[in-house]
């Protein structure tokens, strides 16, 4: 098979991401299939989720990250992303964060060069140091010398400190900053809490209608930091006076909606209809 998209799932914590970013981009009728790659250590109780779904699962071996040794915590295996370059089997993959949801078609990234990404957040006027990509979507080609160079390399040239496999990925890919030609528009991630900065600098806008596309139309949003949006569907559904941020988890939580609906139908009144909170 030439192209996929590609997730991974390393922790229960994250399932309720995975599974609404699989929905958000199934809505959008892409041309080629979503995967989600898992670990072993995943609960019986969130594979039972991911099976009923349907999604095509890979399973995968973690990769520690070199710093941790809490096993509790949720980035413990989050090197595990490294993985993506062992996917021979496409000739490109398009991987993107379990925190993210697609808001229209971007079946247009396969034909983007390898390694292609956005410098998230980079053209905000307070965050002009920000020059690395983020690693929340990357366009690639999968090499198996390239992912085993990658294993060797572990724990042993990453400068960022507590950043995981992006502090990796930065320093592997170090001149991705100069290369221009892999610089994305930033419609292809934009963080939610900055989503209030693109509108106002750069006309950025969220739309969730479709319609005749325009390069101001936010096409993927990501929601980073601690608290998901999935830790906050009561507090999402209460809240009256929405900027865009909260806008952006409005539109999280009503595709969470139709999951669950979609799940519930799958499996009638089952044990597992009842884990979907």
């Amino acid at each position: 098979m030439d192209n996929a998209y590609v997730s991974i799932l390393t922790t229960d914590s994250y399932v309720f991401g995975a599974l609404v970013l699989w929905k958000s981009l199934m809505d959008t009728k892409p041309k080629y299939p979503f995967y989600l790659l898992v670990t072993p250590n995943l609960s019986k109780e969130t594979m039972k989720l991911l099976e009923t779904s349907g999604m095509k699962l890979i399973e995968i071996n973690p990769i520690k990250n070199p710093i941790l040794d809490n096993k509790n915590d949720r980035r413990y295996y989050n090197y595990s992303k490294l993985n993506m370059w062992s996917l021979v089997q496409f000739k490109k993959v398009v991987y993107l964060d379990a925190d993210m949801i697609v808001m229209h078609n971007i079946d247009e990234l396969f034909e983007k060069p390898n390694m292609s990404s956005t410098n998230s957040g980079g053209w905000l006027p307070d965050k002009r140091d920000w020059k690395q990509l983020n690693s929340g979507l990357i366009v690639l080609e999968p090499s198996m010398v390239v992912f085993e160079d990658m294993k060797s390399k572990v724990g042993k040239i990453e400068k960022e400190k507590g950043k995981g496999d992006q502090a990796f990925i930065h320093q592997y890919y170090s001149d991705w900053p100069e290369r221009k030609d892999l610089h994305l528009p930033h419609i292809y991630n934009v963080f939610d809490c900055h989503l209030r900065g693109y509108k106002k600098h750069f006309g950025y806008y969220v739309d969730e209608k479709g319609g005749k596309f325009d390069e101001k139309r936010v096409k993927i949003i990501h929601f980073i930091g601690q608290h998901k949006p999935w830790h906050l569907v009561d507090e999402i559904k209460k809240r009256e006076n929405v900027d865009e941020e909260w806008s952006a988890k409005r539109i999280w939580v009503r595709y969470y909606r139709e999951l669950k609906a979609l799940l519930r139908t799958k499996v009638g009144m089952s044990e597992t209809s009842s884990n979907i909170s």
